[in-house]
């Protein structure tokens, strides 16, 4: 238990440190520099770069390593990378520290999700996961208005120290959870040419996995592809539609708050549902947010604003039944000496749709008009849900009965 009140404290402040970065390394280059749109997707590209072209790779490396030292190598990295840019003299400086900053989140996520596999237990995995999300989501209402404050107050690169602190102050409780992980022998395939063999069996690995781990990658998939679609293209939606900005602050507020009544929820009502179950729910509960918005956007009614955030209420807790379920699956089914590697794999394949999305939202757009993209988000996860209940119906239950 002790190690697992550990874990949520350092969830916590790495949640906090994330949100924080994401934040201030597209916020700093606005101000400081005055960059172009096309050197935000520049920007965006350079953060994403390191988890969609290298995952992979990095994660069967760090399998077949120590996951203590990747560990702590991952969030050494994390520290120096995030105050080094709150040095960098330009832009272009700047987008290189950001690549090196991917590469720090790429060595530290897939080694602290090895961890969270060894130290916690089976029985705790809804307990925690809930915790964690409880504690990202309020770090991701929170931090706008830290990061506000903190620019109003100090240089505006200065915030970049406040998120290297929160990092750092998770080093005295890895070091101690690093003790109560045993030491795991170097094997003689780590070197290059068997781990080179290695990477050309992901696929058959990929499919030596759980059923329902392999469906569940492919809903999570389409998930951030619908998501793709439309979030991006939201608040120049919004514009067009006349809203001031205010009605897009209320709108990732309320999406917010709805994540966190989703793991308040599991985490004191749905303790025992079945994770498969609760994964279904998610989708239902999002597909079902995503067709109201279908729905409501072409409509010209009076105070349509009003009714945006209860609509992306309802979308956040989906989807965070849907992460919370998604990652509670992850450590119960994947295989331990093989969880790095699929979940720097995932990682890279939903960074592909956080890539693709945009560019088909933009196609949409372009093609039938703004609405567009809500249409066809809302057409794939209404497919994605009815996909999950029929698998869940056909399939699992039939394998419960038989056990």
């Amino acid at each position: 238990m002790r190690a697992s009140r550990e874990l949520v404290v350092v969830q916590a402040l790495s949640s906090l440190a994330l949100w924080l970065d994401i934040f201030l390394i597209f916020t700093v280059p606005a101000y400081l520099w005055s960059i172009s749109p096309p050197s935000v997707a520049l920007l965006a590209f350079c953060l994403g770069a390191p988890m969609l072209l290298l995952g992979p790779i990095v994660g069967t490396l760090i399998d077949r390593l120590d996951v203590r030292k990747t560990l702590i190598f991952g969030v050494s990295l994390r520290i120096a990378s995030t105050a080094a840019l709150a040095y960098s003299p330009s832009f272009e400086m700047f987008l290189v520290l950001v690549i090196l900053k991917g590469m720090s989140n790429l060595i530290y996520f897939p080694s602290i999700t090895i961890a969270i596999r060894t130290l916690v237990n089976r029985e705790e995995h809804k307990s925690f996961f809930s915790y964690t999300s409880l504690l990202d989501q309020a770090s991701k209402i929170t931090v706008p208005l830290l990061a506000g404050l903190l620019t109003m107050v100090l240089p505006t690169k200065d915030g970049f120290f406040f998120s290297a602190t929160a990092v750092l102050l998770t080093l005295p409780f890895l070091l101690s959870l690093c003790a109560k992980i045993d030491a795991k022998p170097a094997p003689a395939s780590s070197k290059i040419l068997p781990l080179y063999r290695d990477l050309l069996k992901g696929f058959s690995i990929f499919k030596s996995l759980p059923f329902q781990l392999r469906v569940g990658f492919l809903y999570s998939l389409l998930t951030s592809l619908a998501l793709g679609i439309y979030d991006p293209h939201l608040a120049a939606f919004l514009a067009h539609e006349g809203y001031p900005p205010i009605v897009f602050s209320q709108i990732v507020s309320a999406t917010a708050a709805g994540a966190v009544c989703a793991a308040l929820l599991v985490k004191l009502k749905l303790k025992n549902l079945e994770d498969v179950l609760l994964r279904s729910y998610g989708l239902v509960v999002f597909c079902l947010a995503l067709i109201m918005t279908a729905l409501l956007v072409p409509l010209d009614i009076p105070n349509k604003k009003l009714l945006y955030p209860t609509v992306w209420f309802i979308n956040g807790f989906g989807y965070e039944l849907l992460i919370i379920s998604s990652n509670i699956l992850l450590q119960q089914l994947c295989p331990s000496e093989t969880i790095g590697r699929v979940s720097t794999s995932f990682r890279s394949a939903q960074m592909l749709c956080v890539v693709i999305g945009p560019a088909i939202g933009t196609l949409l757009i372009t093609t039938y008009g703004r609405h567009a993209p809500f249409t066809t988000a809302a057409l794939a996860t209404f497919f994605t849900a009815l996909t999950s209940l029929a698998i869940y119906h056909y399939r699992y239950k039939k394998v419960s009965r038989f056990d």
